[in-house]
């Protein structure tokens, strides 16, 4: 998917990405095609420290080999240096500064993942969670590097939105063009939204975009006093409305029919008219 974008001229960017693409084949790839990257891993990767003392092979040999092996959490309990990160103090607000992480960073290289990288350990005091970061930019400070990995959070609002607004996980399909047709209409209506929001802030950089759902509500509104305003005002259209309805109440059952067996002239003819 990213060559395909970057085939279509899409520009270089920086890729965001769970621990689920914390891994050395889709990393390998990244470097292959020159991206800069953020992605969280598992907290099970080992880092490679370079051994107090040599090592040697049976036969009294250098090692190839000359690192240890040591957890994420162990590595980083030695680091003292700490840069707590959040939101600064608003006195036109009267806002209090809010502590959001405690972090620690360093440069080093993980047994799993060749090359050189930049870790960010993240602890959050209010759940009392670690997260640790990736990335190949060795000189990003912490808080730049969390700040470009917040950005991912809008791919699970749109599936969020997708899901329960534009009810993608409902659609039923058994082909691959139905597939592509039913995501093509939820990313087509999800850009629609968006163009909705762009264009009413557009020209005030004081007015705060609204999340979709807010959108959503608003353009329900609208049609609900739209509609609430033509009953009040148009008996004619209560009147028509009324009519389809009742005419939509009782359906009779089809009855069944016995099948039987057609002549052989019969089921020519029946094939000729339907070419």
């Amino acid at each position: 998917m990213l060559e395909w974008a970057l085939a279509k001229g899409y520009p270089p960017c920086t890729v965001l990405a769970d621990s689920w693409f914390g891994v050395d084949p889709f990393i390998k790839g990244l470097k292959r095609l020159k991206l800069s990257y953020v992605i969280e891993i598992k907290s099970s990767l080992k880092i490679k420290e370079a051994c107090s003392e040599p090592k040697l092979t049976k036969t009294g040999k250098l090692a190839k080999n000359q690192y240890d092996l040591k957890s994420l959490s162990d590595f980083f309990s030695l680091i003292t240096d700490m840069i707590t990160i959040g939101f600064a103090a608003d006195e036109r607000l009267g806002k209090k500064a809010k502590v959001l992480y405690h972090t620690k960073t360093t440069n080093v290289r993980l047994n799993a993942i060749p090359g050189k990288h930049r870790i960010v350990q993240s602890l959050d005091p209010c759940k009392d969670t670690i997260k640790y970061l990736l990335t190949n930019e060795l000189t990003w400070e912490s808080s730049k590097i969390i700040t470009v990995y917040s950005y991912r959070w809008v791919i699970e609002e749109f599936f969020r939105n997708a899901k329960q607004l534009l009810d993608m996980e409902g659609t039923t399909v058994r082909s691959e063009q139905g597939l592509t047709t039913a995501l093509c209409l939820v990313f087509y209506i999800d850009f629609l939204l968006h163009l909705d929001n762009c264009e009413s802030t557009a020209g005030n950089s004081q007015k705060e975009p609204k999340t979709i759902p807010s959108i959503v509500r608003r353009l329900q509104h609208e049609n609900q006093v739209k509609f609430i305003n033509k009953v009040q005002e148009d008996s004619s259209f209560v009147k028509k409305w009324i009519n389809v309805v009742s005419a939509d109440i009782d359906k009779k059952r089809k009855q069944n029919k016995p099948l039987s067996k057609l002549s052989f002239q019969e089921a020519e003819e029946q094939f000729k008219a339907t070419g």
